[in-house]
């Protein structure tokens, strides 16, 4: 599911628009991929300072701030599949 999220991410960079004020997403696209995340990040890491970094984040989100919190999102996942591939190696060289 991660690896997925990531990709879907990744692809909503076609829809990024340029406005006065800077970039920003205004889609369905990115509202479905950010809630997935969301979700998916509450039910897995709901502990996490970055989960509530980014539920923080969300609860204020606009439209003028949808490219930062694209990249904040992102990123995020993408620290956690890495953090998550180390830890499977740490565990399956220990074994």
């Amino acid at each position: 599911m991660l690896e997925e999220l990531i990709k879907q991410g990744e692809g909503l960079m076609p829809e990024l628009k340029k406005g006065m004020a800077g970039h920003y997403f205004d889609s369905v696209n990115f509202e479905t991929w950010v809630a997935k995340s969301v979700l998916y990040l509450e039910t897995t890491h709901k502990e996490s300072i970055v989960t509530e970094k980014i539920k923080t984040n969300y609860k204020s989100l606009n439209g003028n701030g949808t490219y930062a919190f694209y990249r904040l999102l992102l990123g995020s996942l993408k620290a956690m599949a890495d953090s998550g591939a180390n830890q499977a190696a740490i565990t399956k060289e220990s074994e």
